[in-house]
């Protein structure tokens, strides 16, 4: 057997969804959340919107989140659904909110005001989400699993050459986790020296789109400095529906 073969038997399934996002612009582990949860909407709505265990899940978080509550409907209309799914799995969730809000009032007509104020509370507290949304927790497993597979192989040849190409940039929070959750001081340094040649590229790039915004400047904005901002922007705050709960309280 060849030693590439060997290479690939070791790197495992996931290594090809890897690969892919590495191809493509921006954080390869942004990507691979992005797919994840496209797919774990499309199961949800095909297959699991009158399974018990996710209607246990949707009560204890009262619904999805705002980030993925949108991505959700977005599934819906996509999968060419006139909302019976969604209607579905949500049901409960309306008749649990209308029942705590109809005992809220009960005591009134009982106890004395301290009394009621009291119940009232309690009932509250009870309409606060104690679970979390079922979409982030789905994120947060992709996030884990691929920030621990890229570690992994950072040594290998041909991830770091995908990895070190200029249109991969791992996103703020996905690098801080993954410095978080290196093992050593050889991992945090290479990837670090990554970023920060990525970085300065972005800097330059971005300091050229401005100076050449000059009215006296004769020299035409490259592609690369055309689109420096949107690259800054999604480095700061992720891709577009990424929700940065479930980063926060892996890092926590």
């Amino acid at each position: 057997m060849e030693s590439s073969e060997i290479s690939a038997i070791k790197r495992g399934l996931s290594w090809v969804e890897l690969k892919e996002s590495l191809k493509k612009e921006g954080c390869p582990i942004c990507m691979i959340m992005l797919n994840s949860l496209e797919k774990y909407f499309e199961f949800l709505l095909y297959e699991y919107v009158l399974d018990a265990a996710v209607h246990k899940k949707m009560l204890a978080s009262f619904g999805m989140c705002n980030t993925h509550t949108y991505m959700l409907k977005e599934t819906e209309v996509k999968i060419k659904s006139d909302g019976l799914n969604i209607s579905v799995l949500y049901e409960t969730l309306l008749q649990k909110e209308l029942k705590l809000l109809s005992r809220i009032l009960e005591p009134q007509r009982k106890y004395n005001k301290r009394t009621f104020n009291y119940y009232r509370k309690e009932i509250l507290q009870k309409l606060a989400a104690n679970g979390e949304c079922p979409a982030c927790e789905n994120q947060k497993h992709s996030e884990s699993f691929y920030t621990h597979e890229i570690i992994r192989l950072y040594k290998d040849e041909e991830f770091q050459k995908l990895y070190e190409n200029n249109n991969v940039l791992l996103c703020r929070r996905h690098f801080l986790y993954l410095l978080n959750e290196a093992p050593n001081e050889e991992v945090i340094t290479y990837f670090v020296n990554v970023q920060k040649i990525k970085l300065n590229k972005l800097f330059n790039n971005l300091t050229n789109f401005i100076q050449k915004h000059d009215y006296q400047s004769k020299i035409e904005i490259t592609e690369d400095e055309k689109k420096s901002w949107q690259q800054l922007l999604e480095y700061s705050a992720s891709k577009k529906n990424v929700n940065k709960n479930g980063y926060n309280e892996i890092l926590t």
